[in-house]
């Protein structure tokens, strides 16, 4: 990791200076990445096939070293050392070239199962595969044999958002695997004169919208799902050039180095959004995901103290899932009061088949009831079913019935209402049960 940054800082450093002042140290480190064993992440290689070099296959980690191998080369490479410069090339096309062209062509995604996958996946590999076919296949035949199968897993990945435009894996993912997908839409554009344009249909508009939607505050938004945090500024930098409407008129758009998105402002240099007509309205009083069951209640925009909460049904089989029907966050003039914790620190255990022990992903650790002594269970049947709401200026209410989430016999009712009240600022929650003989039931603060 700590490689690739590099590369990346000292390559945006020779081509603002341009003296070759840095090219030494960039060649040094470029000689290293072609040198390591694998190029994949090693939770993604547990076959060690990759490191073992016995079947190569394409991940996040090795995607993007291409597409920046690739951008050193376009940029630098008449500077690069001939040496150097061949090495980069030979690695690339063994390790991300070649690998990628064999699947499409023999249907072989053994490995690369991204290819049509429905998450974050999808676009970030995609988007590092094409940026680097669009930048070192010299041949325009062989560069459209890309961009045809790009075309092919797209709407796989985009299949992966509900049709509200909700991102189930929340906020960070968005942020990463759909700013991918427009990272890899703007490279398509550049590349065929914004003949081929993958920005269609008034899905992406919706999906688009998600990060202005989500917030509950400005800056904010619900730590659903392991994919948790707010909306990345330099990623708006990117939406607004195709969706202007879909960022916040008043949000700031990043320094270049801000961050540590290098690599997003490598892909957004010199782009420069349009400028706002300074009429954005702010954001609306509610979003509601109907598709999802996710809502987001906020403030009149006059309110002295901001106050908001987001609150999901949903099912327990969603991507990056928490089993968390009924989960909700409050969130106080910028700081989460009560709700949901969000995701845990990645190990080993959380993407294996315990991945449920976790007391932070199971249902112990939300803020949802615990029946007759058991946790929710997992899959798409445990599910809300939404039963009544109501929307106004004045409040937002929401009734959920949460008992297929439980496989508890001798339950007969589980609802939970939710009623924002804008005037008094107030959030109440009520669960509702009935069991055929007495159980236990209890329902946890998360603070």
């Amino acid at each position: 990791g700590a490689r690739t940054r590099r590369i990346s800082a000292l390559l945006l450093a020779e081509c603002l200076e341009y003296k070759g002042r840095f090219l030494k140290a960039l060649e040094r480190d470029v000689l290293a990445l072609c040198d390591e064993r694998s190029w994949t992440m090693p939770a993604h290689d547990s076959g060690l096939t990759n490191f073992k070099g016995t079947h190569l296959t394409i991940d996040l980690g090795s995607s993007a070293r291409g597409w920046l191998l690739s951008a050193v080369d376009y940029w630098l490479g008449e500077k690069l050392m001939p040496a150097v410069r061949t090495r980069l090339r030979q690695e690339v096309k063994r390790r991300i070239l070649d690998v990628y062209i064999h699947a499409v062509r023999e249907g072989d995604t053994l490995g690369n199962w991204w290819m049509r996958g429905t998450n974050n996946w999808n676009a970030v590999c995609t988007a590092g595969v094409i940026g680097t076919a669009l930048t070192l296949v010299d041949s325009p035949r062989d560069r459209a044999e890309y961009l045809a199968a790009m075309e092919l897993s797209n709407p796989i990945f985009l299949s992966g958002f509900t049709g509200d435009g909700y991102c189930s894996e929340g906020m960070g993912y968005w942020n990463y695997g759909f700013g991918h997908f427009m990272m890899l839409g703007l490279t398509v554009r550049a590349a065929t004169d914004g003949k081929l344009d993958i920005f269609q249909g008034e899905k992406l508009t919706r999906i688009a919208a998600y990060a202005k939607g989500y917030q509950t505050q400005p800056g904010r938004a619900p730590w659903f799902a392991d994919g948790g945090g707010a909306p990345s500024t330099s990623i708006w930098a990117l939406v607004r050039q195709v969706y202007p409407a879909a960022v916040p008129g008043n949000a700031k758009m990043p320094h270049l180095l801000s961050g540590g998105h290098v690599g997003i402002g490598l892909r957004s240099f010199g782009q420069a959004p349009p400028p706002t007509d300074g009429t954005d309205p702010g954001l609306p009083l509610r979003t509601w995901f109907g598709d999802a069951q996710v809502l987001i209640s906020r403030s009149r925009p006059d309110a002295e103290v901001l106050f908001g909460a987001g609150i999901k049904g949903g099912h327990n089989a969603e991507h990056h899932n928490h089993n968390d029907v009924g989960s909700y966050t409050i969130v106080l003039a910028g700081a989460d009061m009560l709700g949901d914790p969000g995701g845990e620190t990645y190990t080993r255990r959380t993407f294996s088949r315990d991945r449920y022990v976790s007391k932070v992903l199971n249902s112990y650790g939300h803020p949802v009831p615990l029946v007759a002594g058991k946790l929710q269970s997992g899959g798409s049947k445990a599910a809300a079913e939404v039963l009544a709401s109501e929307f106004s200026s004045q409040r937002d209410c929401l009734l959920l019935d949460l008992s297929a989430a439980y496989a508890v016999p001798e339950l007969t009712e589980l609802t939970r209402s939710f009623c924002y009240e804008r005037k008094q600022q107030m959030i109440e929650i009520v669960d509702a049960v009935r069991f055929a003989e007495p159980q236990t039931f209890s329902t946890p603060l998360v603070t």
